[in-house]
C-alpha cells in the first residue's frame, strides 16, 4: 500500500466510503476493466485512443454487467446499514 498526498493507493484494502460517493455508480465498477483494455498498449494517436475506448466498451459482457449490478446492490445495502454514514468497503 502506498500514499500520495495523504490518499491511500492500493488494492485489497478497506476504505471509508462517504454516503453519496461516486463509487456507488455503475461506471466506477466498470472503469478498471475499461482502463485496462484501453491502456494495455498506450494508443499513440487520439484516433487510436477513441478506437481503443470503443473496443473496450464493446468488450463488456452481460456477465460483467450482472457482476456490476450485484456489487452495486451490495454497496448500497452497506450504505443503508450504515444509515447513510461513512462505512468501510473492501475494494
Amino acid at each position: 500500500m502506498e500514499t500520495f498526498q495523504n490518499q491511500v493507493i492500493g488494492y485489497g484494502i478497506f476504505v471509508e466510503m462517504p454516503p453519496r460517493s461516486p463509487h456507488l455508480t455503475p461506471l466506477d465498477f466498470l472503469w478498471g476493466h475499461i482502463k485496462g483494455q484501453v491502456y494495455a498498449t498506450p494508443p499513440p494517436t487520439l484516433q487510436d485512443l477513441r478506437r481503443c475506448i470503443t473496443d473496450a466498451c464493446a468488450s463488456v459482457t452481460p456477465a460483467m454487467l450482472h457482476n456490476v449490478e450485484r456489487e452495486i446492490q451490495s454497496t448500497v445495502q452497506m450504505c443503508i446499514v450504515a444509515n447513510g454514514e461513512h462505512f468501510e468497503q473492501y475494494k
